[in-house]
């Protein structure tokens, strides 16, 4: 089995690899091409020859389905201020995740390489990248980075990444080796840290830091600078367009409230396999729109080119299929690759010294009372009312498609996990209701405290998953829990101050939640205790602040193990192996689980694009962010017909 693990996955990443890129030299063949628009600027003196803006080994991209064409605008719509959906379009890390999601590989970095002891990880960044403005990108702005932001304690936007700690919390030693490599010394094995770097756009913005415009706002550079509030709004790329980026293009107007511009970058270091500088598409038009309805209507009526997450509700696909032809678009089914959708947390760090309630905290963490409140969930009920039966029911787990569960053995492991208490049993939610001692009714027929005193479940609806969906099911949970003599609260927290504070100081019960993740060695939370609020806040706390806050794990406790589990996979080179102690973390929720609860999985999500805007793969999935879609398909090898 174990050599047969090895020759799938090594299999796996050289196809992978051939998929997206090819040998450098291929195209180093020919005579680099630009954008009409590039060559205008060539020709009136504003931009040097392309062969002077690209590095010395452009990226090279394979077209997922031609050779594209230059120009047009992409329009589509945003919805928050930090722009999520735009920042996965323009996803370009160090290294990045492969289009079908089967293996890491070189983007930023030409490669990476670890000492035998996978103590020290070294990053050999690609020679002649620049910035949008034309300036060198070199290890001068990572130092920046590291010593004037993320080592400065004065300023707290940018702190030290989790990834870049010891396993006691203390900084790992950087050294700048050259003007393009850096390394990483830790005190312990990290096999996984460059991969982090993958993961969506947050692990890389923090890094993303170009020292000769960002250092005239910091006091160290400027003493007119008293304060860094002025280093924090010039920080954030997406909205500045002063900000040099190193993304296929860059902001060059932002209207708050209303639309932001983004321009081709003509120092972009990727090439087509003709060595046709890229991207296509010489613009991207977002305007924000807020309210999903309309964001549906416009998208019916064909005003955006191409919209990955504009409409995030399965529901619509078939009113999306029907006006297809009118609105001159297609429909592409990717995945969500959701694990539970919807789905629930249960708290088990229950904030004793908030709610002075140690007693529900004992009663969260009771495996009976979570496997209860899993049995007496109506999950077909709910995929027939909800998701109009087109999802699966299933218990909580991370992504089916992840690539811990591909091997014969981990497909094994992905079903027993799914199957886990996800049968629906009133009868044995009682019984095991009435063995923790839950035996005594009041008035209403609910069941109380054992001291008599009345017993609340607050459910949090939150709007993680899409509130529309949330909302729709909630009541239908409630009325499942009541049926087994719970009373239930539900506490609409969406958009609200509480919907974030009550998750991070860990004073949730029970909080709804899209539950979904492809690499758990780069983002652990939903099976491993990681920095991000999950089952755990007040442990993700504690990770965190390197223990200065939060909750230490009490040994012995699942948490504790998992922890560890996380640690002594995180030292283990062999990915075979790494994939099983994921199976072995998923054993623990398994038997002392569910620690997050899940009703449904297994839904499409629809890509909308219209009918001339092309190389858009068939395949993707857009649930789990850290995988980078639309981002990791390349955006900018897509083009209009």
């Amino acid at each position: 089995m174990k050599r047969y693990l090895k020759i799938v996955l090594v299999s796996l990443i050289c196809v992978s690899i051939i998929l997206t890129t090819i040998p450098v030299s291929f195209a180093q063949k020919r005579k680099y091409r630009e954008s009409p628009m590039s060559a205008e600027l060539v020709k009136q003196g504003k931009l040097p020859p392309v062969e002077q803006r690209l590095p010395q080994k452009p990226l090279v991209v394979r077209p997922v389905e031609k050779i594209g064409k230059y120009g047009g605008t992409w329009r589509l719509p945003f919805w928050d201020a930090g722009m999520g959906n735009i920042k996965m379009i323009m996803y370009d890390p160090p290294l990045r995740w492969n289009m079908d999601y089967t293996a890491y590989i070189p983007n930023l970095v030409e490669k990476w390489e670890f000492t035998p002891d996978g103590k020290t990880i070294t990053f050999y960044f690609r020679k002649g990248v620049k910035w949008s403005d034309g300036h060198p990108f070199t290890m001068e702005d990572l130092k920046y980075w590291w010593e004037d932001e993320a080592m400065n304690k004065d300023y707290q936007v940018v702190m030290v990444p989790w990834w870049a700690q010891n396993n006691d919390r203390s900084p790992a030693t950087v050294k700048f080796i050259d003007d393009y490599t850096i390394s990483f010394t830790f005190k312990e094995a990290h096999w996984n840290v460059p991969y982090i770097l993958a993961s969506g756009f947050w692990e890389w913005e923090p890094l993303m830091k170009p020292k000769h415009y960002l250092s005239q706002f910091h006091p160290k550079y400027n003493p007119k600078m008293k304060d860094y509030e002025t280093l924090r709004l010039k920080s954030q790329w997406w909205n500045n367009p002063d900000f040099p980026t190193l993304f296929a293009w860059h902001c060059v107007k932002y209207e708050a409230g209303k639309r932001v511009i983004f321009e081709r970058n003509h120092y972009y270091w990727k090439v087509d396999t003709a060595g046709n500088q890229l991207p296509y598409i010489d613009r991207i038009e977002a305007e924000y729109v807020v309210d999903p309805e309309v964001r549906l209507l416009k998208v019916l009526n064909g005003e955006y080119d191409a919209t990955f997450r504009g409409v995030d509700d399965p529901r619509q696909i078939p009113v999306l299929m029907e006006r297809a032809e009118k609105g001159g678009y297609r429909v592409i089914l990717w995945k969500n690759g959701a694990g539970a959708w919807p789905g629930m947390i249960v708290n088990q760090n229950y904030n004793v010294e908030k709610t002075k309630d140690p007693w529900m905290r004992n009663l969260l963490r009771n495996r009976d009372f979570r496997a209860a409140l899993s049995l007496a969930i109506d999950r077909e009920r709910i995929n027939k009312v909800i998701w109009k039966g087109i999802g699966r029911v299933q218990q909580g787990t991370i992504s089916e498609e992840s690539w811990h569960f591909q091997s014969p053995q981990g497909k094994k492991v992905f079903q027993e996990w799914a199957n886990n208490l996800a049968k629906y049993d009133p009868a044995e939610a009682n019984r095991l209701l009435d063995k923790i001692g839950l035996t005594k009714r009041d008035a209403e027929g609910f069941r109380t405290r054992p001291d008599g005193k009345k017993l609340e479940i607050v459910l949090d609806v939150t709007g993680w998953g899409g509130i529309a969906i949330n909302t729709e099911t909630a009541p239908i949970i409630k009325k499942c829990w009541e049926d087994i003599g719970l009373r239930v609260i539900l506490n609409d927290v969406y958009n609200t101050p509480e919907e974030g504070l009550r998750d991070q100081e860990g004073t949730y019960m029970i909080r709804m939640a899209h539950t979904a993740e492809m690499d758990l060695w780069t983002y652990p939370d939903w099976v491993f205790p990681g920095p991000n609020n999950r089952s755990w806040p007040l442990v993700s706390l504690w990770i965190r602040t390197g223990g200065a806050q939060g909750e230490k794990p009490e040994p012995g406790s699942p948490e504790d193990r998992l922890l560890k589990l996380y640690q002594k996979g995180c030292a283990e080179k062999d990915l075979v192996k790494r994939h099983k102690f994921v199976w072995e973390a998923v054993q623990i929720h398994i038997k002392e689980g569910p620690f997050f609860i899940g009703i449904t999985g297994g839904l499409p999500m629809p890509v909308v694009v219209k009918k001339n805007f092309r190389n858009v793969p068939d395949f993707g999935v857009l649930g789990p962010w850290a995988i980078g879609g639309p981002g990791n398909t390349c955006p900018e090898q897509y083009f209009f017909e």
